[in-house]
C-alpha cells in the first residue's frame, strides 16, 4: 500500500525546454485526410543540406530572419505500416513587417524549400527547392500578415501546391 501511494503522489519534475521563441496554429484550408499547421521560428533559418549518400535533410541555423514552416501531415491509415507522411514547406522571410511579391528563381530570396517524406522512392522524397511559384506576404494590421504562396517542385509528386493564410504572430 505505502508502494502504491508513493506511486501516486509523486510528480515528474522533468519539464520540456524549449530555447526557441515559437507559435503554431492550426488550419483548416487543407487537403483532405490531414492536419495543415503554421510554427513560426524567430532567429531561425533553414538549409538543405546533403550526406554522404546523396539524401537531403534540413538544418536549423541561427539567423536575423524568422522561419515560417508550413506542415500538412496526412492521416496514417489504420492497419497499413508505413503510411506516415508529411510535406513540409520553408520560408526563410527576412522581416515580417515588409510585403513582399517573388515569383519563380526569385524565391530562392527566400530560400523557399519543399520536403516530402514518405515510405516513397528515394527520387521523390527528401528536401527540394521552390524555383516555380508565386509568393505574396502582406502586412494587414499590426502582428497579423496574410500569405499567398502557389507553387509546383518539378518530378516531385505534391499534395499542397497553395497556401492561402492569414496569421498573427504572439510578442
Amino acid at each position: 500500500m505505502f508502494v502504491l501511494l508513493l506511486l501516486v503522489g509523486c510528480k515528474s519534475t522533468n519539464k520540456p525546454t524549449d530555447t526557441s521563441n515559437s507559435s503554431v496554429q492550426f488550419f483548416n484550408n487543407c487537403p483532405e485526410n490531414g492536419d495543415c499547421s503554421l510554427e513560426i521560428l524567430d532567429n531561425k533559418s533553414a538549409k538543405i543540406e546533403h550526406d554522404k549518400f546523396n539524401n537531403s535533410y534540413i538544418t536549423l541555423e541561427e539567423s536575423k530572419s524568422s522561419l515560417l514552416m508550413f506542415k500538412y501531415e496526412r492521416d496514417e491509415i489504420q492497419g497499413t505500416a508505413d503510411s506516415g507522411y508529411y510535406e513540409v514547406i520553408y520560408l526563410n522571410i527576412g522581416e515580417l513587417d515588409q510585403n513582399m511579391v517573388l515569383k519563380d528563381e526569385s524565391l530562392a530570396e527566400v530560400d523557399a524549400i519543399f520536403g516530402r517524406m514518405c515510405f516513397c522512392s528515394r527520387e521523390s522524397t527528401g528536401y527540394f527547392p521552390i524555383r516555380k511559384g508565386v509568393l505574396k506576404l502582406k502586412k494587414i494590421k499590426k502582428n497579423r500578415f496574410k500569405v499567398d504562396f502557389y507553387f509546383t517542385v518539378e518530378d516531385v509528386p505534391q499534395f499542397v501546391k497553395s497556401i492561402s493564410e492569414t496569421f498573427g504572430i504572439i510578442n
